[in-house]
């Protein structure tokens, strides 16, 4: 497999598998899965790889927690992991809401990143690494730090890994301790409840302790757009480089400098596939119509704007109302936002 290459979902001998639960059994799970809206689903994939990076990082995690246990309780082996995944797996212990939000923003920015690259005949990005030689020292230093960052999250074949320290704190904590939980039938015939449940909960309280967000993805991107930005070099040829390879992390963090809000919001606007949303971003932001029309030239298919005269003329037309209205929808809480879309189906 090469590197700029999507993993493979299921290969061919999966397909003689033994057969699943017939009848009511898969009922209830089945009805949902029948009418789920074709334009959500996951794709195969996305679905690969999102799987890919969980089962990952819950493994690194089991292993950090059996390292802090006392000396001979536990060693950690492939076989371990699998059976963890399967009994947090089927227990629902895996479906966090901010888990699972992360890993499919990563494997959308995974997607348009691979397209980007392979239009450009290359395979790495040559924004961020370029700007390790900038003229602004803490500018270079950033970026070096950004580019080592995602070096650590990639595996031998260069497939991209989720980390600890990328969750939000309240999330890195929450799965540490139900990881822990999932060992504990492995340790507690051997070692009973009362000590497998301290170690455990130490264990899990040090890892949680350690998680530093400062060292997350989204915290040294962030970091090097402001020192950019305060350099004076943030311009739009270096955010439609940045488009054109995909860079949507990057172009997220700084159109979100530009307009004053959060930047998971603004990546959430980039990547709607909405023509009216992304160009109400980038006017907030104060961008050109040649930054606009440059980004819907260059990038529009990869996200998802269809027509570029559609998008060109949203921008054009939209008011100052319009723009207002756009940044305090974004200003709003997550949380806010979130209930208002379960309300009334759609985005208020």
């Amino acid at each position: 497999m090469m590197p700029e290459e999507w993993p493979v979902a299921a290969s061919p001998g999966d397909r003689g598998a033994a057969a699943r639960r017939a009848g009511r059994g898969r009922l209830s799970t089945v009805r949902r899965d029948f009418f789920l809206d074709e334009t959500e689903r996951l794709t195969e994939q996305e679905r690969a790889l999102m799987t890919a990076m969980l089962h990952c990082l819950v493994a690194d995690i089991a292993d950090e927690l059996r390292a802090a246990l006392p000396a001979g309780w536990s060693a950690a082996n492939d076989g371990d992991s699998h059976r963890l995944i399967e009994r947090l797996s089927a227990s629902g212990l895996l479906d966090d809401e901010e888990v699972i939000a992360l890993l499919l923003r990563r494997a959308e920015e995974e997607r348009v990143a691979i397209a980007a690259q392979s239009r450009a005949n290359r395979r790495d990005s040559r924004v961020v690494q370029s700007l390790v030689s900038h003229d602004n020292g803490p500018a270079a230093a950033a970026a070096m730090a950004l580019v080592l960052a995602r070096g650590r999250r990639r595996d031998r074949l260069g497939q991209c890994l989720l980390t600890f320290d990328d969750l939000p704190a309240e999330a890195a904590a929450r799965l540490a301790r139900r990881i822990a939980a999932a060992l504990r039938a492995d340790l507690v015939a051997a070692h009973g409840p009362a000590a497998t449940d301290d170690a455990l909960a130490k264990s899990a309280a040090a890892l949680a302790a350690r998680h530093d967000p400062e060292r997350s993805l989204d915290v040294l991107t962030r970091e090097l757009v402001a020192l950019l930005d305060s350099a004076g070099r943030l311009d739009d040829r270096l955010l439609l480089a940045a488009a054109g390879e995909g860079e949507i992390a990057f172009l997220a963090h700084a159109l979100a400098r530009r307009a004053g809000v959060d930047a998971l919001a603004t990546a959430e606007e980039l990547l709607s596939a909405d023509p009216a949303r992304t160009m109400a971003l980038l006017r907030m932001g104060g961008a050109s119509r040649e930054l606009a029309a440059g980004l819907i030239a260059g990038s529009g298919d990869l996200l998802g704007l269809d027509s570029d005269g559609r998008a060109i003329e949203s921008f054009d037309s939209m008011t100052a109302a319009d723009v207002d209205s756009a940044r305090s929808w974004l200003l709003s809480h997550d949380d806010y936002r979130s209930a208002l879309d379960r309300l009334e189906g759609r985005r208020g």
